[in-house]
């Protein structure tokens, strides 16, 4: 019996084959090889399971490809800038090491250098040990970039699911100066919207947190591109063609999925090693309960009052306005709520007076998860 391999995947960074390319990460390839381009850096935002790693991991296996390009994807809870200085120093452009001489012996050695006489077993053994010109990070590293550099390397930092850390921060307000000084030097994060904001909020009494904002000026200026929803007609396509499905089918299995990168991989993956009895219907509590697993850690980050219009959104039942306002305690405040839930990407307005979900069956989760 032959095993079919799913063509889908729920691996987080991992396209699979039914990878419907939405044009970020090409965008930012090409931008960086451009000599005429003046970007240098990216953040890509969305929800979770958006499909943000895996336009991320495109850039990155794309241009770690490239024998002109250095690439260090970094963890941002772990010690950035050492972390950076450590590659760095792993490559054949660094020279800079010094030859130390050691002698190991069992006895006492009688003499000196380079005529050492005595009794018992003598080890000499050589060791390296970086130049002591590097005594400072921040030093440190923009001598290992002039000499990245200097032999026609690119230097790509990456840093996925990014938050601000005293170790993302410190790396930041260090390439900061790098970019300032004309550095072929270039950047590229990943993140939740409300996690990119966070390095940007300062606290009025802290005169240190507003320094630190301005250290950070150019990352707030470089382009964000979210990722959106899937087109449609590529999400229908491919169920059509990975699934065997007949086009009204495959529209009916784009419809529960609203574009969402996630819920298209799980649905299709559902779909995919279904019994031949069972319907799509039959897949619905599989698929919430996957779904509603990635919901629950979306909603507590929710404030209270994103909460309440979230639900009264639902209740309104037709993402007008009006209806949603008809069930807000404080109707005044629509606009407001409304604009802090499409930054965080919870919902598309592309009709003016007119919401759009994008997460879906997020209602059902609500009802059944989220008691008021």
């Amino acid at each position: 019996m032959t095993t079919k391999i799913d063509p889908f995947t729920l691996t987080p960074g991992v396209a699979g084959k039914p990878y419907i390319d939405i044009g970020i990460a090409d965008e930012i390839i090409t931008n960086f090889k451009s000599s005429e381009s003046s970007k240098y850096v990216y953040k890509i935002t969305g929800l979770r399971g958006s499909g943000k790693s895996v336009e991320y991991s495109k850039v990155l296996q794309t241009l770690e490809k490239d024998e002109n390009w250095l690439v260090y994807p970094l963890a941002a809870e772990g010690n950035c800038v050492t972390t950076l200085i450590s590659y760095l120093s792993q490559e054949d452009f660094i020279k800079d090491k010094m030859t130390e001489t050691s002698i190991k012996g069992n006895v006492a050695v009688e003499g000196g250098l380079p005529f050492v006489s005595g009794k018992g077993g003598i080890e000499v053994t050589k060791t390296y040990t970086e130049n002591n010109h590097y005594y400072d990070k921040e030093a440190t590293l923009a001598n290992m970039i002039a000499r990245a550099n200097a032999v026609n390397r690119n230097i790509l930092v990456m840093i996925d699911d990014i938050s601000r850390t005293e170790s993302t921060i410190e790396l930041l307000s260090i390439l900061g100066t790098m970019f300032n000084r004309g550095r072929r030097l270039y950047f590229v994060a990943s993140g939740l919207s409300k996690n990119i904001e966070d390095f940007f909020v300062t606290n009025k009494r802290n005169p240190r947190s507003e320094a630190i904002s301005k250290s950070l000026s150019f990352f707030r200026r470089g382009d964000t591109r979210e990722v959106k929803p899937l087109n449609k007609f590529d999400i229908a396509g491919n169920y059509e063609k990975y699934l065997g499905v007949d086009a009204i089918e495959a529209k009916r299995l784009y419809d529960m999925t609203l574009g969402y990168a996630y819920a298209y991989q799980v649905l299709g993956s559902l779909y995919f090693n279904k019994k031949e009895s069972e319907t799509l219907e039959d897949l619905i509590p599989d698929y919430e309960r996957i779904l509603f697993k990635s919901y629950n850690l979306d909603w507590p980050e929710l404030t209270d009052k994103e909460q309440d219009f979230i639900r009264s959104f639902y209740k309104g039942k037709t993402g007008k306005a009006k209806d949603t306002k008809a069930h807000m305690t404080n109707p005044d405040a629509y606009n407001i709520y409304r604009d802090r839930l499409i930054d965080k990407h919870f919902f598309s307005a592309n009709k003016r007076g007119y919401l759009e979900p994008k997460l879906p069956r997020f209602d059902r989760f609500i009802e059944i998860w989220c008691d008021e």
